[in-house]
């Protein structure tokens, strides 16, 4: 069968008026006015080329080509072959439906909508049993899905691990997650690699943020379904206060947590909410995008490690030459990259940037220890002029089997930037304490208030806090 073939075979299957594919774009169809993408990577000029060969019957030529083809099963369509410059692009019809006579503007902006050409996450194609699967496991209760090679797959629900009734994937499965040369090239030199991608389940096309990785008993990946709308602070169970975190015109504001606390998802959030209410240009450099903003006030331009940008931290220097307002960082993750915030932060932008760390107090060591130890006390001086704020969150079990994040947040008051330069950490600790009026809170507060309203139970603050005695003093 002529490769062209199963494209027709599927334009048929879902009744569309036309079918277009354009060289390193995702193909689609259009059925009454509908843009439906298919489950598979963009496709190069070659392969594009080859099946206008299938159409034709020749060798592609002039630069603009129309006729009517017959397929394997005797079906007759119409095609318009279209070569300008580097785009190659296919059009084929329904015979009955006239075939559009240039590609128009509307089509042009239609495609760079459906296909940016920097889109981080190409609808990819997969073994129907795999994706049968992921289709299965992804439900409004869950959070995360783990695939391993020879073991049953589980997924996260509320916080908890549970299998699924599903067939066991195989390593060739998993493997195929992988979405492109370079990704396979890393996880071969890695034996990890980590993509975000779209899949088109029975509910609709969802995105998923993707680790697939080697362990001792053959190959794993982990899926995270990406929420299909950004949502707000009190959809997530945070404080409106923490709206002013992207009040501020410039420094280094952090969200800190461990893996899995919704820390990305509290930075969508407050960009979501900057876009809606202040005209600002906004760079983020994420690995991978999780959530894709649509402007509204602000200028947006998301950047993805590996195919928009060759790492944070030059992401970071070049932004400094595009003229953004605010920054934000995917992860604060080495030297290079904490050193370029720094900058940044210091030169008047206003930086937002996720850290791995247990506490809003511990991030400031836990940036101070990546330097050299010469260059320490310099760091500490420059945290303390530029940080603004730190926010650490985790979540906790309810009550009800449900998640809800607790929080600390530390605003660098003149005492906070002093224990900061000072390397005073109980300064900090103290700071939030006592520091209620400007804002401050700690996570036994935090734990305590949900204790107090019945959302989660006292076993469980008691567990979560790190000063259970401060709890308990708060909860008399």
């Amino acid at each position: 069968m002529a490769l062209i073939d199963t494209f027709l075979k599927l334009m048929l299957e879902k009744r569309a008026e036309r079918l277009i594919l354009v060289s390193d774009a995702v193909p689609y169809l259009l059925k009454q006015g509908e843009t439906i993408e298919l489950s598979m990577p963009s496709l190069r000029t070659e392969i594009l080329q080859r099946m206008a060969g299938e159409i034709t019957g020749t060798e592609p030529g002039a630069a603009r080509q129309e006729g009517r083809f017959t397929s394997a099963d005797e079906t007759e369509f119409g095609y318009h072959i279209h070569s300008s410059g580097a785009e190659f692009r296919i059009e084929i019809h329904a015979l009955g439906a006239p075939p559009p006579p240039e590609p128009s503007k509307a089509d042009e902006l239609l495609e760079g909508l459906i296909n940016p050409p920097s889109s981080p996450s190409p609808v990819l194609a997969s073994a129907p049993d795999l994706l049968s699967l992921i289709d299965q496991a992804t439900t409004a209760e869950t959070s995360d899905i783990f695939l391993s090679s020879g073991k049953p797959p589980r997924v996260r629900r509320r916080g908890l691990i549970a299998r699924i009734d599903a067939p066991v994937p195989e390593a060739a499965q998993i493997l195929q997650l992988i979405p492109d040369d370079s990704a396979r090239q890393e996880f071969e030199r890695l034996g990890h690699v980590d993509f975000a991608l779209r899949y088109n389940l029975s509910d609709g096309v969802r995105r998923f943020r993707v680790n697939v990785f080697r362990h001792i008993d053959g190959v794993a990946a982990a899926l995270r379904p990406i929420r299909q709308r950004i949502p707000s602070l009190a959809e997530l169970n945070l404080p409106d206060s923490l709206l002013d975190l992207v009040a501020y015109p410039s420094g280094l504001v952090l969200v800190t947590g461990t893996s899995g606390s919704g820390k990305s998802t509290t930075l969508a959030a407050l960009v979501d909410h900057l876009n809606r209410s202040r005209p600002r240009h906004v760079i983020t450099i994420e690995d991978p995008i999780e959530f894709e903003h649509r402007e509204a006030q602000c200028l947006i331009h998301q950047r993805e490690v590996g195919s928009d940008v060759e790492s944070f931290s030059e992401g970071l220097r070049a932004s400094l030459r595009e003229n953004p307002d605010v920054i934000l960082l995917g992860e604060l993750r080495d030297l290079p990259t904490i050193t370029a915030a720094l900058t940044a932060a210091e030169t008047g932008h206003l930086v937002l940037a996720t850290l791995h760390s247990g506490s809003a107090s511990s991030a400031v060591n836990r940036i101070v220890d990546v330097f050299p130890g010469h260059q320490q006390r310099l760091v500490r001086i420059q945290l303390a002029s530029s940080l603004r704020a730190a926010v650490s969150q985790r979540l906790v079990p309810t009550r009800s089997k449900g998640m809800i994040p607790a929080i600390e947040k530390l605003i660098v008051t003149p005492a906070v930037a002093t224990g900061i330069r000072e390397g005073q950490d109980h300064y900090l600790r103290n700071a939030m304490l006592t520091g209620t009026e400007e804002g401050m809170i700690t996570l036994e507060r935090s734990l305590a208030a949900l204790v107090k309203k019945g959302t989660i139970d006292l076993d469980t603050a008691t567990r979560h806090a790190m000063d259970p005695q401060a709890l308990a003093h708060l909860l008399e």
